[in-house]
């Protein structure tokens, strides 16, 4: 059995102090096998921000796996941001910006949706690009047989269901079905500050069978938008289910919220 604490969307620049700390005790409680960093570390990429996040994860007493997000790309240096856009991330956070990592149970792989710029004037929106799935792609067919396979993005792949003209991340359904087609089980995400679940639909993406999507709400930032600071647990017991437990932020302490997704059963 593995166990994975999701965070997304810190903003470290703009966090509540209390909820840092709490999140980090409510973690080290009974710490993961895995913290699954799913992007947004920072508000503006500054490196102090960089070094405050670095901090807060090196505080968790368990192995992380961090992919970046759009606001981990700084927005006042434009060379930097066209040239080298990871140099912060690179001397602040570690050198992959995908990183993988695996137990005897599940292999857990990161893609980094985020871009510099797009051909499009809102740049936060993200894509999968076609060199960045082919890298996954290979990594997941090079992994031994029997694992668990989850990736961790930041943008979504689908939107919430009662918003379902919700932006979603340039490429999606691309990847939504080449995840399907090489056994990806989860997929988690953020970017939204919205927690929810779903499974992609069988007929629109003609995959045999889909990964669950799995969002995490912001779980320190002050940059809310209507719901409370969240994360979710995740727990994938060998070949057999995909548990999912949400908690929120509630009258100064840590609360479950009730399961955001159903077990998903491995065929």
């Amino acid at each position: 059995m593995t166990r994975i604490a999701h965070v997304t969307d810190l903003h470290f620049g703009a966090t509540d102090p209390n909820v840092v700390r709490a999140l980090a005790a409510e973690l080290n409680a009974n710490p993961p096998d895995l913290l699954a960093v799913s992007g947004d570390l920072t508000q503006g990429a500054r490196r102090s921000e960089f070094q405050a996040a670095r901090a807060f994860i090196d505080s968790i007493d368990a192995p992380s796996l961090i992919v970046p997000g759009n606001h981990d790309i700084t927005p006042y240096d434009l060379p930097e941001r066209f040239f080298a856009p990871y140099r912060r991330w690179h001397e602040e956070i570690g050198p992959e910006t995908e990183p993988v990592w695996q137990d005897d149970t599940v292999a857990v792989l990161g893609l980094n949706t985020a871009r510099r710029g797009q051909l499009h004037l809102d740049w936060s929106r993200g894509r999968v690009t076609r060199r960045r799935l082919e890298r996954l792609l290979g990594r997941l067919d090079a992994l031994p047989a029997g694992l668990q396979r989850v990736v961790v993005a930041h943008h979504p792949l689908m939107p919430p269901e009662a918003l379902p003209m919700t932006t979603v991340v340039g490429g999606a359904k691309r990847a939504l079905a080449a995840l399907a087609k090489h056994g990806v089980r989860l997929v988690l995400a953020g970017h939204l500050h919205r927690s929810y679940s779903r499974m992609a639909p069988l007929d629109a993406l003609e995959a045999e069978r889909m990964p669950m999507i799995l969002q995490g709400g912001s779980a320190t930032s002050t940059r809310l938008r209507g719901e409370p600071n969240a994360f979710n647990w995740v727990t994938i017991d060998g070949p057999g289910a995909i548990a999912v437990r949400r908690l929120v932020w509630a009258e100064g302490a840590w609360v479950e919220s009730g399961a955001v997704a159903a077990a998903v059963e491995a065929a």
